[in-house]
């Protein structure tokens, strides 16, 4: 299991844990939006003892009487020490049931498919387990629009990575909360997560906002000129894939080897082949 290690970065209203690294199994970043006495605890991270404890020290200095936890989204690294915070925690309504049963990510994971493509036999919670735990909670829907002392905050259903991922728009602030979009690794993509079609309909919902900084799960703050470089490397994707196949390659490892080369067989690496290759069949192109 992975110490998570951060930096306590504090800006007016608000306190970033920034985790020392943007890869996995690091925990997201975790945001604490405060007003008077009450918190905003956007993506705890990794369900460890110690994370929640930071995050409970951090509350307890700022003599926060209230939280309240928001999740981007139900995977590991961002609703895991959920679990042990004495807060409501909200989620999108498409994965609520995610969070309460953390067993069904398999579907947007398309772990059967992996499993199937790669001929291996694995659990997918135990593996989170092992790294970057992950429990279930009873989470509630997320409202259309958080009201929050004075903050009115907007959750946008950004899918692709997750089909349930939103983003977090304080409109008058110019501020976005992206989640795992427009962060400095850019964020796997999956049939059940919303593909690529929802990817880069996401990224043209961000695009549209008026923002001045982005707040990501994974790396430092950045600007929303990050959805140019992700929707160029989703396009670069799509055309080395179909270099490929207009070369006669048909099989799944020839394609991810084109794409990925050796690591083509990890699992995330198998899931955006898919994402991709799903649009061409639809498109009649594969």
């Amino acid at each position: 299991m992975v110490v998570m290690m951060v930096d306590i970065i504090r800006y007016e209203g608000l306190i970033m844990l920034k985790s020392k690294t943007p890869k996995w199994p690091a925990s997201s970043n975790t945001y604490i939006l405060l007003s008077d006495s009450e918190a905003l605890v956007i993506d705890p991270g990794c369900g460890l003892d110690e994370r929640a404890k930071l995050i409970e020290n951090v509350l307890k200095k700022e003599e926060v009487k209230r939280s309240t936890v928001v999740l981007t989204h139900a995977h590991p690294d961002h609703m895991g020490a959920a679990r042990f915070l004495r807060a409501n925690v909200l989620v999108h309504e498409i994965e609520v049931k995610y969070a309460r049963n953390p067993r069904l990510l398999s579907e947007p994971f398309n772990a059967d498919l992996v499993k199937k493509i790669l001929n291996i036999d694995f659990d997918l919670i135990e593996y989170f387990m092992g790294l970057c735990p992950i429990h279930p909670v009873d989470a509630l829907q997320l409202p259309e629009k958080i009201n929050f002392g004075d903050y009115e905050i907007k959750p946008i259903l950004t899918p692709g990575h997750s089909p349930g991922h939103v983003a977090l728009y304080l409109k008058h602030e110019k501020v976005l909360f992206s989640g795992d979009l427009l962060g400095e690794i850019m964020a796997w993509y999956s049939p059940g997560g919303g593909g690529v079609e929802g990817y880069l309909e996401s990224l043209a919902k961000l695009e549209r906002l008026n923002v001045e900084r982005v707040f990501p799960s994974h790396g430092d703050v950045t600007s929303i000129e990050r959805v140019e470089e992700e929707r160029r490397v989703l396009e670069e994707r799509e055309r080395r894939i179909l270099k490929a196949i207009e070369r006669g390659i048909k099989s799944r490892e020839e394609l991810g080897r084109a794409l990925f080369g050796e690591k083509w067989s990890f699992f995330t690496n198998v899931l955006i082949l898919e994402g991709h290759l799903a649009e061409f069949r639809q498109d009649g192109v594969y």
